[in-house]
């Protein structure tokens, strides 16, 4: 008898880890799924600096212009066109305010004030006539700026208004053939750039801008029409610092 209840007392142990068994994988078939991983933006999305590009700064630059002067003379059937290609140094300072638009829109506005010394050496054209021609000695922009940030690099595009001193002169084989453009011209300006902070109160810029001077007519002392055309294209660097 006592070697059937031990038997029986066995079997019950057996039984009853078995069914505690089943219990903990019933338990872990209904356990929930770990959540999904956190999203983590790519750090060139990321905006490290923030704060540099939020407000007024004040900068200076240094570049490069090039451009064409283009000049007609309405004179025996006329004269035909003439052009000259000046080219030279410019620096500016700058003054702007941003406003982010949002984590990564920048819209702001910008302008400069600088000088320039962008000329062509003397050009004999038709006739003998002489062109002399220079962009100069100062020049000013006031545009509007658009960009997107990635992480600390601001890529944007930039258009508004340009205006520069012209001395341009086409001097005749008379005094009465004499035209010239000696004024300040107002026109338009159209560029890109990119621009990435260097700490929480600099940044150094790259810039390109195309300007154009438009078309100025005039007569000689002779009475007869002629015009000159200004185009000038622009490449800088500079650094800017937030105040």
């Amino acid at each position: 008898m006592s070697r059937n209840l031990y038997s029986a007392a066995i079997l019950a142990a057996v039984a009853f880890t078995a069914n505690a068994d089943a219990a903990d994988l019933s338990k872990q078939k209904k356990q929930k799924p770990p959540p999904p991983a956190e999203y983590v933006e790519p750090a060139y999305l990321q905006q490290s600096l923030p704060a540099i590009w939020q407000g007024y700064y004040v900068g200076a630059s240094v570049g490069y212009g090039w451009g064409i002067s283009e000049q007609t003379y309405d004179r025996n059937n006329n004269h035909g066109l003439a052009s000259t290609s000046p080219s030279g140094a410019l620096a500016s300072v700058t003054v702007g305010y941003n406003m982010m638009w949002s984590p990564n829109i920048l819209v702001g506005v910008e302008a400069d004030l600088g000088l320039m010394n962008v000329s062509a050496d003397d050009k004999v054209v038709y006739d003998g006539h002489v062109y002399k021609t220079s962009y100069g000695p100062w020049w000013s922009t006031v545009r509007g700026r658009i960009g997107y940030l990635f992480g600390n690099t601001l890529l944007y595009g930039t258009g508004g208004l340009a205006i520069t001193a012209v001395d341009e002169v086409s001097i005749g084989n008379t005094p009465g053939e004499t035209a010239a453009n000696r004024d300040v011209r107002a026109g338009w300006v159209l560029g890109a750039g990119v621009e990435h902070a260097l700490s929480s109160t600099m940044t150094a810029k790259l810039e390109y801008l195309h300007m154009d001077f438009g078309t100025y007519e005039g007569l000689s002392a002779n009475r007869e029409d002629y015009s000159f055309t200004n185009r000038l294209d622009v490449v800088r660097v500079g650094l800017n610092f937030k105040f």
